[in-house]
């Protein structure tokens, strides 16, 4: 881990460039984090939620007349 460090502080540019991959990897674990949990999700309760009309907008509010 510190020859690591080391590395990443030796200079600019191989500090943005490990941030970027760094940033990289961590997107890509938290996106594959939120697909399985909306996978869950739609699995336990089906698509779309009530409030959503069938491909997913929001359903518009009716008009009373009185």
């Amino acid at each position: 881990m510190m020859t690591f460090l080391n590395f990443m502080f030796q200079g600019f540019w191989h500090f943005v460039g490990c941030a970027l991959i760094l940033g990289g990897i961590g997107n890509l674990i938290m996106f594959l984090w939120n697909r399985f949990w909306r996978h869950w999700s739609i699995r336990i309760h089906g698509y779309p939620p009530p409030h959503c009309d069938a491909d997913g907008d929001f359903k518009k509010e009716k008009e009373n007349d009185d």
